[in-house]
């Protein structure tokens, strides 16, 4: 099929189809390897030639060493097949010939090494700076300098690992009520504390994505999350932050601990989201209801669309029928979360700390280029209508 997309090398690699693949291989290979191979190549061709150089290493003396491209490969072999740890995705290997042919190995490394050289390759390849590349090529190809609607979510992600314990909140300094008596001490020390709090306030609007992203707790810790029913429901883990846009496709994301409030990484996500380009409304739901969101949506002249929730029994009022309308749209951002959970992460992350957390990137950053290939497909569809 030929595409008339105004593509990059990454963009053409995502639209090959399974059947320019087939001819390499030994045996007749299977939807999910080709599915494989696809990402596999598509994450190569975002590497520059400097990461790539690096990753194809020479072999050190002594005993025969491994290329670390084809490390990455396992890496993400490990989560496009959803296996839990790298023991049953090595053993996946020994059993599938054209997983080998497709990664460019003949023997299959230990647990160890895997384990060894995948600290190197995450030292290489950074899942956000390829991401970014990713949303890059995704918009300049769709020639589009805006977006409508940014939504924004988050998702709960099980870890087996140890949570850390959550500081006790600072008991407030005893102060009394009302108002201060004029040229009193008290109220000189209040006016002292307010001034140092807008001062904050103002500094953190200012500041960049990642000097807002480590203010952000990032170690696995406990949250509890209201199902469905009402009941609290306990998790212990990360939290995956996704900003998309109309289609799903994510444009900004974040991992943090699982006990970090939402509304504490919407302001670095829109952040990041305009780093790449730009948008006109952020939907949100009631957990991103806070005054700091506000003060940075108006502070960059756009709107943001909060679902209200009932306080102290009483019902909010209903938003109103054009922002009911565009609040509608914010279901991308769930679906997207789904699929990100539901098709390239395990059940529970078995690693720990900073390499749970390039995991969840680097699933982020798989499910980006899925969603990417997904529209591009749709746009060249509706192109070919049209001119027909």
């Amino acid at each position: 099929m030929i595409y008339s997309t105004r593509n990059t090398p990454f963009l053409q690699s995502l639209l090959f189809s399974h059947e320019d693949f087939s001819p390499c291989l030994f045996r007749e290979p299977s939807e999910r390897e080709l599915g494989f191979l696809q990402y596999y190549q598509g994450v190569q061709s975002l590497l520059t030639c400097d990461e790539l150089h690096r990753l194809q290493r020479s072999h050190r003396r002594g005993r025969l060493g491994y290329d670390l491209l084809p490390i990455l490969g396992i890496m993400l072999l490990k989560l496009h097949h959803q296996v839990r740890t790298v023991k049953g995705t090595l053993a996946l290997l020994r059993e599938n010939g054209n997983l080998k042919d497709m990664l460019g190995i003949t023997r299959v490394p230990s647990e160890a090494s895997v384990s060894r050289l995948s600290r190197e390759v995450e030292r290489i390849v950074d899942p956000s700076l390829l991401h970014e590349r990713v949303i890059q090529a995704y918009t300049s190809s769709m020639d589009r300098l805006a977006i409508g609607h940014l939504s924004i979510d988050s998702t709960t992600i099980g870890a087996r690992e140890k949570p850390i314990r959550t500081r006790a909140p600072e008991a407030k300094a005893n102060e009394k009520r009302g108002r201060k008596a004029k040229g009193s001490l008290e109220e000189q020390q209040y006016r002292e504390r307010q001034a140092r709090l807008e001062q904050e306030r103002i500094a953190y609007l200012q500041e960049s994505f990642g000097e807002s992203l480590a203010r952000l707790e990032m170690r696995c810790s406990l949250t509890a999350k209201q199902n469905s029913k009402g009941k609290k429901q306990w998790f212990i883990g990360y939290k995956a932050h996704l900003a998309t846009d109309d289609y799903g496709v994510p444009v900004s994301f974040a991992v943090t601990g699982a006990a970090v409030h939402d509304s504490k990484v919407a302001v670095p996500l829109m952040k990041k989201a305009r780093k790449i380009t730009d948008f006109l409304y952020v939907l949100l739901d009631k957990g991103y209801i806070s005054p700091v969101i506000n003060d940075y949506v108006d502070m960059i002249g756009r709107k943001a669309i909060i679902d209200r929730r009932a306080y102290k029994g009483v019902v909010a009022d209903p938003l109103d029928p054009a922002s009911q309308r565009r609040y509608a749209a914010r279901t991308t951002v769930e679906r997207t979360n789904s699929e990100l959970k539901d098709g390239f992460l395990p059940d529970t992350i078995y690693k720990r700390g900073a390499h749970a957390r390039y995991e969840i990137a680097l699933a982020i950053l798989l499910t980006t280029m899925k969603k990417v290939r997904n529209v591009l497909i749709l746009y060249e569809q509706h192109k070919a209508h049209r001119v027909s």
